[in-house]
């Protein structure tokens, strides 16, 4: 059981310092040990589901004769669809496991859940780069495709998708902790972003109604940001990055409030 030791945290990975930096440092090796404890064929799990779901959907296109809207590789559009999904739900569902999973480390000053998101959410960072180097760089070098027009463009989507994932997230792991019913119910309410969330298609295709439907859809700007980026001359009409962003900052301001009158209410419990 981690025990307080001269303003540390004694835990079974080491002596955990009390500084917020040094305590996010810690609990990102704690978290990276603990995921991949398989050593590096676990690693490679992190790989096989976005490899899988663009095989699956290449498979998908080819089947049904569907072509692509962008002048580019079949692969190389769907991983631009697939990947910023990809980092957007794992974020989500890496800080609601998180905070679960090593919930009786707040209980222990200096560390909180705050803490604990935190640290997952710079973990969710680091694999979404890794992801992003390894997943982009083995397609272009294996179907020889040119390099993005615009990097820092699809260096913003990636990131405004981890940052939305990152606010979602802390507001979904703050209600899971509330009630265990919403903390099942929101990956289920989640799903339905896969498929309308542009992954599979561009802005340009939908008519105005359904463009002004999913305008309101801020993973769909970052998944077209990205695109604005990757391939040249390609420009949305949904690539808004101050909407994803205003979202990812909304949810993490709302989950303050809800985790102060958590935290109010788990008190209250302890002193009865």
């Amino acid at each position: 059981m981690p025990l307080e030791a001269n303003g540390a945290i004694l835990t079974s990975t080491g002596l955990t310092p009390a500084g917020p930096l040094d305590r996010w440092a810690a609990l990102v090796v704690r978290e990276r040990k603990t995921r991949f404890s398989g050593g590096a064929l676990s690693s490679l799990w992190a790989f096989v589901t976005p490899v899988a779901w663009i095989g699956i959907v290449v498979l998908a296109f080819q089947y049904l004769g569907r072509s692509v809207p962008i002048h580019a590789p079949m692969a190389l559009f769907v991983a631009s669809g697939i990947l910023p999904y990809a980092v957007f739900r794992q974020t989500i569902s890496s800080l609601m496991r998180s905070v679960i999973a090593y919930r009786y480390l707040s209980y222990i000053q200096p560390v909180g859940p705050a803490d604990i998101l935190v640290a997952s959410a710079i973990l969710e960072l680091m694999n979404t780069i890794i992801l992003s180097v390894v997943l982009f760089g083995g397609i272009l070098l294996a179907l020889a495709a040119p390099l993005p027009a615009d990097p820092l463009r699809v260096i913003l989507g990636l990131a405004l998708a981890w940052a939305l994932g990152t606010g979602f997230g802390h507001l979904a792991a703050t209600l899971g902790q509330w009630s265990d019913t919403l903390s099942r119910a929101i990956p289920l309410a989640l799903r339905p972003m896969f498929w309308l969330s542009g992954v599979f298609f561009t802005a340009t295709e939908l008519g105005g109604a359904a463009q002004a439907a999913l305008w309101w859809n801020p993973l769909f700007h970052t998944i077209e940001i990205l695109r604005e980026g990757f391939f040249l001359g390609y420009t949305s009409p949904i690539s808004d990055a101050w909407y994803p962003l205003a979202v990812a900052l909304g949810c993490y301001l709302a989950s303050v409030p809800v985790g102060r009158v958590l935290r109010a209410r788990n008190a209250a419990r302890h002193r009865i």
